[in-house]
């Protein structure tokens, strides 16, 4: 009986070649059934491989003993990325060798030739350590992009997968060498530990880059009523200003919903001015400002 795409386990990664010698018709092979993921190799479309098994494909089949590198890494970390530098969005399989195997360029794969840098093994995959995973991609990146990066490697809580504390992360940027080590030790000046998404990354920039001083980051609020502990995005206490985004969830799921209306409530009694921004607010802030300003003129009257 002749193999089929329907057969094959859902999120594996098979060999062309292999197919072929269990009866799968090229045909098949061919068809909109399945997904190249790597050269010469397969995935079932309705029910993909996921970038780590074809990370581990490429390291243990293709090339093996090279070192996952650049947006693979990274994106493996959990590190945010711009969209274009995902899996999903396109980006090739990279991955860096230092001696016996040839550079080479594809859609799928993309080979570097690299002298030695640190590595680390991440859930069975040989990758570079982060702080070299961003470095390696550092010049493709904006200095917002950037911090972003390595804010989520520093952050305490809803972070990269392998956390890099500040003062590790700080001494091992500027040890670092060669390409991209510039744009790291620039971005590394706005590196914050308790940024917990990268919108708050985005919005702390925006803040200081227009003369604000530095908000608070994830600021604790506690609900005396029922002891629920709420974390404003960005405050100023000087004004009780909490800047909070809301991001599409915010929208569309009710339970956020109704959390961040009773976080409203909790705020507002205990003399918070809330504003709420979202991704309209970032592209065109003025009028975020003007109510910023706004919340500082009453402050300023009702002190006087």
């Amino acid at each position: 009986m002749a193999l089929r795409p329907q057969d094959l386990d859902k999120s594996a990664v098979y060999s062309s070649v292999w197919l072929r010698a269990h009866g799968m018709h090229p045909r098949e092979l061919a068809s909109s059934k399945l997904t190249r993921v790597l050269p010469g190799h397969v995935t079932r479309t309705d029910a993909p491989a996921g970038l780590r098994a074809i990370a581990l494909v490429a390291q243990r089949q293709l090339i093996q003993g090279a070192v996952i590198s650049r947006e693979t890494a990274a994106e493996l970390f959990r590190i945010p990325l711009p969209h274009e530098l995902t899996h999903e969005g396109g980006a090739a399989v990279h991955l860096r060798v230092s001696d016996g195997a040839a550079a080479r360029r594809t859609p799928l794969i993309n080979v570097h030739l690299q002298m030695q840098a640190p590595v680390i093994r991440h859930h069975g995959v040989l990758m570079s350590h982060p702080v070299v995973a961003v470095q390696e991609i550092a010049p493709r990146l904006s200095h917002a992009e950037l911090v972003i990066c390595l804010d989520a490697l520093v952050a305490d809580r809803h972070g990269a997968a392998a956390r890099v504390p500040l003062p590790e992360l700080l001494g091992l940027i500027r040890a670092r060498k060669g390409r991209g080590a510039a744009e790291l030790r620039a971005a590394a000046i706005d590196v914050r530990e308790r940024v917990w998404s990268p919108m708050e990354t985005r919005m702390r920039l925006m803040l200081l880059g227009h003369g604000y001083p530095e908000p608070e980051l994830n600021r604790p609020i506690r609900d005396p009523a029922t002891g629920i502990v709420y974390y404003i995005d960005l405050a100023f206490p000087q004004w009780s200003i909490a800047i909070e985004y809301d991001g599409r969830h915010h929208l569309t799921d009710p339970r956020q919903q109704g959390a961040d209306l009773h976080k409203n409530e909790v705020l507002h009694a205990q003399g918070w001015s809330v504003l709420r921004v979202s991704t309209a607010d970032l592209h065109r802030p003025e009028d975020f400002f003007l109510r910023i300003e706004e919340v500082i003129h009453r402050r300023a009257l009702s002190a006087a």
